[in-house]
């Protein structure tokens, strides 16, 4: 007579032990002598015939070690080696265990956790050891990536309240799919189980993107300032005291111009009668800046890169005195300046570009430089952009904009005397600015491919040193340049290149 014992579990089950007990299948002596009688097999050719079941022991001395894995809600039937009188679970919230015969136990997920569940037989000694894993059940959520996600290869499994994705995709658009349904799954199944389930739960993304996009970025900060200053002052004075007591010299202002200060020293010298004198100054500056900047980087999809051009200058920084004496050092801390971008770029469907990016160019202006104990500080100008946008790759867009206006007018005089018409021109100044500020940030985003190295063109491809009798007659810096077909020039060159065409 066959003898087996247990049956399938309903869920699948790591053994801890895998044995095979010859006593589970049992043949009587006198039996198995005839049928070896029979079939003409000696005894010692017979192999022993034994089932077996991974993980599942039997007999006294038999101990079952298992790991099981379930989801919430999900149940479970475990076939103990022999019979229990006594079930201990560690944590009753996360599983729970129920005894419908002394060799089957019924085990149901209460909650994400772990757990452990001994059973103990009539003699005091341990037939089990289960330990338990409560966890999401994702049995829907493969189907559901698979459906959504044909392309991609995505596996699920949970940790607890924890989801991980693992597997490949084709973008990384499909990887952050791949999560929102996950986290769509996560908060649903947590809605339906209640609060067993521990919440929303985290996403994991561990997904491997089988070809990576590169993502190059041309950034142009393009500003053009216009300066006007004008300056007209009159001022008149007298050698007596004829006119007014005191003399006129007393009624002259040290500094009549308040908006920039006198710019000039040169002044033109009118004589008059009885010693009477008038001077005239008069200034005149218009000037235009122009700043352009086109920083170039390029970055794998998801990835971020960072660009930088410029210096440092010292400034003074804290100082440092001893108690002493009266000597104090002053520090020097070192500021930065030049062109800066930092950006990441994350390539989505059709070849549409999401882009995170900071961009600043800083400049050192000795207009607004201070001066402490006699330590001149300069100033620093700074544009800065920091923004987040989506566009398609080789199509570009204004991320930021300024257009400033500016102007200032002061007149300086005497009082009541300024007012004066004609004759209040001798006793007032007249001090005007104006500044006109335009700033552009644009950026244009690509999709990067490779290329050969021959087919890459360089800054000096072309270009050659002037010889001595060149340089000296002629007055060139260069030989060749933008001319491949001189057997003198650098080969490679291709087209019109560089700022400089001869």
């Amino acid at each position: 007579m066959l003898l087996i014992e247990g049956q399938r579990p309903m869920a699948k089950i790591e053994s801890g032990t895998k044995r095979m007990n010859a006593s589970a299948c049992r043949l009587s002596g006198a039996a198995a002598l005839a049928i070896l009688a029979l079939t003409g097999v000696s005894l010692a050719a017979a192999p022993a015939f034994a089932l077996e079941r991974p993980g599942v022991e039997t007999g006294s001395d038999a101990l079952l070690s298992r790991r099981i894995a379930m989801g919430v809600g999900k149940s479970i039937i475990v076939d103990l080696p022999a019979e229990a009188s006594e079930i201990v679970i560690g944590n009753p919230k996360v599983a729970n265990a129920v005894v419908r015969s002394a060799r089957k136990l019924y085990i149901m997920g209460a909650e994400t956790g772990q757990t452990t569940i001994f059973a103990i037989d009539r003699a005091g000694r341990q037939i089990a050891n289960l330990e338990i894993s409560i966890g999401r059940d994702v049995g829907e959520l493969g189907p559901l990536l698979r459906a959504a996600l044909p392309k991609s290869n995505i596996t699920a499994r949970t940790v607890n309240d924890t989801i991980i994705l693992t597997g490949t995709v084709e973008s990384a658009a499909e990887a952050q799919r791949a999560v929102d349904i996950a986290k769509g799954f996560a908060a649903r199944s947590a809605s339906s189980q209640g609060n067993g389930a521990g919440g929303e739960g985290l996403v994991v993304n561990a997904l491997t993107i089988n070809t990576q996009d590169q993502v190059m970025l041309k950034v142009t900060v393009a500003e053009v300032q216009r300066r006007v200053i004008k300056q007209l002052g009159v001022s008149a004075q007298s050698a007596g005291e004829t006119i007014l007591t005191g003399g006129w010299g007393k009624l002259v202002q040290q500094n009549p111009f308040a908006i920039n200060g006198a710019l000039t020293t040169s002044a033109l010298s009118l004589n008059g009668p009885n010693g009477t004198t008038a001077t005239i100054q008069a200034y005149e500056r218009y000037g235009v800046s122009r700043i352009l900047a086109e920083p170039t980087v390029t970055a794998v999809s998801g990835e971020s890169a960072k660009f930088t051009v410029g210096g440092e200058v010292a400034v003074p920084g804290n100082g440092n005195c001893v108690s002493s004496s009266i000597l104090c050092t002053v520090g020097i801390v070192f500021k930065q300046y030049g062109v800066s971008l930092n950006f990441t770029p994350v390539v989505l469907a059709e070849g549409r570009i999401l882009l995170h990016l900071a961009t600043e160019v800083t400049e050192v202006d000795y207009q607004g430089a201070q001066t402490y104990n006699g330590v001149t500080v300069p100033g620093f100008k700074t544009r800065k952009n920091e923004t987040s946008v989506e566009l398609p790759s080789g199509a570009s867009i204004a991320t930021a904009g300024l257009l400033q206006q500016k102007s200032d007018q002061a007149v300086n005089g005497l009082p009541g005397l300024l007012n004066l018409p004609v004759i209040g021109t001798l006793f007032r100044s007249r001090d005007y600015l104006r500044n006109e500020t335009e700033l552009l940030i644009v950026i244009t985003p690509y999709i990067a491919r490779s290329i050969q190295a021959r087919d890459v063109a360089r800054p000096d491809d072309g270009f050659a040193d002037a010889s001595d009798p060149q340089a000296w007659l002629l007055g060139r810096v260069n030989r060749l340049y933008a001319n491949p077909q001189h057997p003198q020039a650098v080969p490679r060159l291709k087209g019109r290149i560089g700022f400089i065409q001869d």
